[in-house]
């Protein structure tokens, strides 16, 4: 390897040793500062030790701490790169692996000897962000620290457009053609739907795909604020207006949303009481603070929501009707997952491979049992508990390429009557596939070459190997 090399004078010569030495540690030192929980008297050995090597070539002599025995410190090195969650890769000129750590040799079948394409990075890390080390002068070789892209993260669990929303539910989709609807027009919008079923999600969605889009989205659930400070909330207040009030007063959820949309979750848990005010500002587009007499005027979009009958609400008169119609211009009715199980599939492997990205790591495959067990779940929590589900047999399978039954909990499997064989082995063409392709990444000197082996397109390799787990 690599690090194992710095001290062969036979290897490298005394002066390059030397330079090898100040640039690589001066680099990984200031990786370990920012990645590892070593103790700060841990951090001060590393530190008294890599200076010292980069002012001598002799042994490193013995540190003056009186209470303490000086640690090993190129084992600490070690130590880190291999438990690291992260992957470091140190390639030659010639683009060969000279040093992979733990990390990246399982998640990308790297070995030492192997010739990377020059597109590799490209092809194989579009989802990571790929930081090449700063080893202060030039060496014949370089240091690569590979992380998910945050970017990427961000963009995979948190992206709010209609694209980005996939069903094969024709009641879903039906409702999806009232969201694009509600997107270009300026009215309210009222989505129903249990909770989980991701009512947010198609609020953002809608907001994003608006005229509006430039402007703030602001979220507001109206049962997780205490009564008594959801007024406040909403329209502000003016200074002065109850005991604690801030000096100069506080501009409410409305005033911060002007230009852009306000979400109200949970409409229906609001008071009468404050549907009253409510519906005022709807009405006449602006909002007056609690305490004054100044009318602010507004230029938003509401879009409200509830997971309670609201229909039967106003008809037992627990909800304004008045404040129903204005709410109520167009409605949208966001299905369960009981009644969509054809997205279940669809969702668990979308989830699977969010995570996937988000550990660097772990299955990305659902077996066919599993699947059965999951479309007989009645799902009361629909999207939200089918993640919680996922995530959970995410990590309890993460050393294996599929999620099985067996990850399922095990209250489910009595339940639906499914049982299976423990280990649940891979039907034996698929195995025998996987097996001749790692045997063929692992002889070959490139993954070109790989791929001419085995007789097939590269790019063919990369799916059937994203397919298989490997690498």
């Amino acid at each position: 390897m690599l690090l194992s090399s710095f001290d062969s004078s036979s290897v490298i010569e005394r002066s390059q040793h030397r330079a090898i030495s100040h640039a690589v540690f001066h680099s990984l030192y200031q990786q370990l500062q920012a990645t590892t929980n070593f103790s700060p008297y841990e951090f001060s050995l590393i530190k008294d030790a890599l200076i010292h090597l980069l002012q001598t070539d002799h042994a490193i002599p013995a540190l003056k701490h009186a209470s303490h025995s000086v640690p090993n410190w190129k084992s600490l090195l070690f130590a880190w790169a291999e438990n690291s969650q992260e992957c470091l890769i140190a390639l030659s000129d010639e683009r060969s692996v000279l040093f992979a750590n733990k990390r990246a040799q399982e998640r990308f079948s790297l070995v030492e000897g192997l010739v990377l394409e020059a597109d590799w990075e490209q092809e194989r890390l579009p989802n990571w962000y790929v930081e090449e080390l700063d080893l202060g002068e030039k060496t014949w070789y370089r240091l690569f620290l590979i992380r998910p892209s945050t970017s990427t993260l961000s963009k995979t669990t948190s992206s709010y457009s209609f694209s980005e929303i996939h069903t094969n539910s024709p009641l879903y989709q039906a409702q999806l053609h009232t969201a694009r609807i509600a997107a270009q027009s300026l009215s309210n919008t009222l989505l129903l739907g249990e909770t989980g079923c991701g009512k947010e999600v198609l609020a953002r969605a809608i907001h994003s795909s608006s005229s509006r889009k430039d402007g703030p989205f602001l979220a507001v659930n109206i049962a997780a604020l205490p009564r008594e400070l959801i007024a406040s909330e909403l329209f502000g207040y003016a200074e002065g207006a109850f005991t604690g009030a801030k000096k100069g007063g506080q501009p409410g959820k409305f005033e911060a949303a002007n230009g852009g949309t306000l979400f109200l979750d949970e409409i229906g848990e609001m008071s009468l009481e404050l549907q009253v005010l409510l519906l005022r500002v709807l009405e006449e587009r602006k909002v007056t603070r609690l305490g004054s007499h100044e009318e602010k005027p507004l230029d938003i979009r509401v879009i409200a929501a509830t997971n309670r009958s609201i229909e039967e609400d106003v008809q037992n008169g627990l909800f304004r009707a008045d404040l129903y119609y204005r709410l109520n211009i167009l409605q949208i009715r966001i299905p369960p997952l009981r009644e969509r199980k054809e997205d279940i599939a669809a969702l668990a492997n979308e989830f699977l491979q969010q995570l996937h990205t988000q550990y660097a790591g772990g299955p990305t495959g659902i077996c066919e049992s599993a699947l059965a067990i999951l479309q007989q779940h009645s799902w009361p929590g629909n999207i939200r508990e089918l993640r919680n589900i996922l995530e959970r047999a995410f990590l309890h399978a993460y050393g294996d390429a599929w999620v099985t039954s067996h990850h399922l909990p095990s209250e489910w499997q009595q339940q639906y009557g499914l049982q299976e064989a423990p280990s649940e082995p891979l039907p034996l063409l698929r195995e025998l596939e996987r097996q001749t392709i790692q045997q063929a990444i692992t002889e070959a000197p490139s993954i070109s070459a790989a791929a001419k082996k085995l007789g097939i397109a590269r790019s063919t390799l990369y799916r059937k190997m994203e397919e298989l787990g490997i690498g």
